[in-house]
């Protein structure tokens, strides 16, 4: 269901098995992915929360919440979740994919980005809008 975009379906399904067996982990992987399809980022969270709870070694599962959590302003949680799955896991290419969500988040932090879109945005209020020189950050 999930590889037809049929989200609603995967979940509808998900949760009949939960009903009986609210631990089944495969219907909790379905679950997770087809709410984050979905852009219930929240219900991610409380998904993968359940998760951890039963296989706190899987970096998957941190991986899943911190990116729910990085899409919901919950960036401090999300860096966690990133170092513990670097943690936890051996492969290289999973890995890189954590690191460059750790790094972005780290780079947002240290105002790396807030410097360019500072820059990017009196630029553009000096050039297009005759607001003052590309210096100059003040709203007029």
């Amino acid at each position: 269901m999930l590889q037809t975009y049929d989200w609603q379906g995967a979940l509808d399904s998900c949760r009949e098995v939960l009903k009986q067996d609210p631990d089944h982990l495969g219907a909790l992987e379905v679950a997770a992915q087809a709410l984050w399809f979905a852009g219930e980022f929240e219900d991610v969270i409380r998904t993968t929360n359940h998760l951890l709870k039963l296989n706190p070694l899987e970096p998957g599962y941190r991986y899943t919440r911190g990116m729910a959590q990085m899409s919901v302003g919950e960036l401090a949680a999300a860096a966690d979740d990133f170092r513990q799955a670097l943690l936890q896991s051996d492969d290289a290419r999973f890995l890189s994919q954590v690191r460059n969500a750790l790094t972005a988040i780290e780079e947002f932090q240290t105002g790396s980005f807030g410097r360019v879109f500072r820059m990017n945005a009196a630029w553009l209020a000096g050039r297009n809008y005759g607001l003052g020189n590309a210096s100059d950050t003040r709203v007029h």
